[in-house]
C-alpha cells in the first residue's frame, strides 16, 4: 500500500475543492447546482412521472366542470373525450373518438357545420387537456425549450415554454409557459397566450391538489392583466401583484378508474 504524504493528501483535497467550486466573476457555483443541468424534454418527464406517470396510458376519467360532465378514455392508443349537459332541447352528448366528432341529442345525432363541430369539438378537449396537465406534454408535436429559471413566492421553479408544431390543431393557444417546481417537480403555475375572440393571455396558479388513484388533479386561480404583457414575463407580473383574478378552475366529482390489460 502506498501511503501519502500529509502534503500530498492537503494538495489533493484542493483540489477536490476546487473541483467542488467554480469561480466565475466573483460569484461561487457548488458542484451540486453545476451538475443539475436537465434539458426541457427531462424537466417534462420528471414532472408527468410525479403527477401520474404510466398511469396516465391506461385510465378513464371523469368529473365535473361547471355545468357539464366529462369524460376521457385512454388505452394503448385509444383516445375517447366526451361531454354531457341538458339543455331545453334535452340531453346533449359530444363524442371525440378515433379522430371523429358527433353530437347527439337525446341519443340522435345531430348535422353540424364544419365550424360549429371544430368548435364544439376544441371545447370538449380543450376542458380535459387542461384537466389532465402535465399529461400530453411528452407529444411529438409539441415543441419545448427551457427559459431561465425563477424564484416564486420564495420557491425554485425551472421555466419551460411549449409551442405546438404541425398537428397542434389550428386553435390551439399559441403559446404556453409552465414553471416547474425544481425539488418536487410539480407543474404550480402555467400560462398562455392566445388569438382566438381578442386575442389575451392568462396565468393560473394551484390553488388545490387532489391524488385520486394516483393521478394529482389540480384546482386553479384563473388570472389575467391589462397591460401588454407576454405569457413568459407573466411570473414578474404575478409577483409585482398586477394580476386580476378573472376565475376559479374547479374540477368536481373527480373519479379515476384505471383500465387493466
Amino acid at each position: 500500500m502506498v501511503r501519502m504524504s500529509k502534503r500530498m493528501r492537503l494538495r489533493n483535497l484542493n483540489y477536490a475543492l476546487i473541483g467542488c467550486c467554480c469561480y466565475v466573476a466573483g460569484y461561487v457555483t457548488s458542484c451540486e447546482e453545476k451538475k443539475e443541468k436537465l434539458t426541457a424534454d427531462q424537466i417534462i418527464a420528471k414532472t408527468i412521472e410525479s403527477h401520474g406517470g404510466v398511469l396516465y396510458d391506461h385510465m378513464q376519467v371523469d368529473f365535473d366542470f361547471r355545468d357539464k360532465h366529462y369524460t376521457t378514455k385512454v388505452k394503448e392508443g385509444e383516445y375517447v373525450a366526451e361531454r354531457t349537459f341538458s339543455t331545453e332541447a334535452g340531453l346533449v352528448i359530444d363524442r371525440f373518438e378515433d379522430n371523429t366528432f358527433k353530437r347527439t341529442i337525446n341519443e340522435v345525432e345531430v348535422e353540424l357545420s364544419s365550424s360549429s363541430r371544430r368548435t364544439f369539438q376544441n371545447e370538449t378537449n380543450s376542458v380535459i387537456y387542461f384537466a389532465l396537465l402535465p399529461f400530453h406534454l411528452d407529444d411529438p408535436v409539441i415543441n419545448r425549450q427551457l427559459m431561465r429559471s425563477v424564484t416564486i413566492k420564495d420557491q425554485p421553479y425551472y421555466k419551460v415554454e411549449v409551442t405546438f408544431g404541425d398537428g397542434g390543431g389550428d386553435e390551439y393557444e399559441s403559446a404556453y409557459v409552465y414553471w416547474i417546481h425544481k425539488e418536487q417537480f410539480t407543474m404550480d403555475y402555467f400560462a398562455y397566450s392566445f388569438n382566438i375572440n381578442g386575442g389575451g393571455v392568462r396565468f393560473r396558479e394551484v390553488s388545490k391538489v387532489q391524488t385520486v388513484e394516483g393521478i394529482r388533479f389540480q384546482d386553479y386561480n384563473n388570472y389575467t392583466i391589462a397591460e401588454d404583457y407576454p405569457a413568459h414575463e407573466l411570473d414578474y407580473a404575478f409577483e409585482q401583484g398586477k394580476l386580476k383574478l378573472v376565475s376559479t378552475i374547479e374540477l368536481k366529482e373527480v373519479k379515476v378508474k384505471l383500465i387493466s390489460d
